[in-house]
Formats: structure tokens, sequence, C-alpha cells
């Protein structure tokens, strides 16, 4: 057996099976997130670039299978790619939620001024006689 390092180019098993070799993809240089000492955005972030790394290496191997699939033409192919755009698509929609989620959190967090919500909420405990002349009072005195 000849032991000798193969090419980029060479592929003998695709050769033997007459399968074209796969189209190699530039990798886009991936962005960089900054993250910050709040716990809730850091995990965000993580998780963000967890399902966005997924989400892209899923496209590359549903590319790479879907050629894989209508050279060879056999079921079970066919079968793991669909199942494959079915998951590309559940991480799709995960990206999703986490981007509402992060939303309601930050909402939570502060209002549009920047400020806690006051919530102020005003009881009266008696009869209603007795608010008919507590308003009455207050009317007469205004």
């Amino acid at each position: 057996m000849e032991n000798r390092k193969l090419n980029d180019e060479e592929d003998p098993i695709g050769e033997a099976l007459d399968i074209l070799p796969p189209v190699k993809q530039e990798k886009e240089e991936k962005k960089e997130l900054v993250i910050e000492d709040d716990t809730s955005v850091s995990d965000f972030v993580s998780a963000r670039q967890n399902i966005h790394d997924m989400i892209d290496a899923s496209k590359e191997a549903i590319d790479l299978l879907a050629g894989f699939a209508e050279r060879s033409q056999q079921p079970r192919a066919f079968e793991v790619l669909g199942k494959l755009i079915e998951t590309n698509v559940k991480a799709n929609k995960d990206l999703l939620e986490l981007q509402e989620k992060i939303r309601q959190i930050k909402e939570l967090d502060i209002t549009p001024e920047g400020k806690a919500k006051t919530i102020n909420n005003n009881l009266f405990v008696g009869s209603t006689a007795e608010l008919q002349k507590v308003l009455k009072n207050m009317k007469n005195e205004e």
C-alpha cells in the first residue's frame, strides 16, 4: 500500500464512485460580538452566536447532501436531507424566539424613559355611602 499525501483537489473515493468533487465555499468572517457583564445579555449573545453557527453549518451540510442525494437517487439520502432542512428551519425559529424573549426581558428591566416603572394603586375600604360622602366633600372643596 502506498503512503502519500493527497492534494486538496484529489478525491479517490469520488473518482471510484464517479461522483463530482464537492465545491468548496469560502467561509465568511464571523463577527465577534462584545459580551457585556449582564448575565442575561451575555447568555443571549452566546445562545444567539451558537444558533447562528448551527444555521451556517447546516446550510453547508444541506448543500453537500442535496448534491449527494441528487447524484445517488437513494431514498435514505433524501430522507436525511429532509430532516436536516427541518432542523435548520427549527433553528431559525429558535433564533426568532430568542429575539422576542430578550426584548421582553429588556422591557421588564426598564421603561422607555430609562426609569423603573412605578404603579400606584389606591384602595378605598368602606361602604358606597361613605365613598359618596368623601367624593362630595372633595367636590365641595374644589
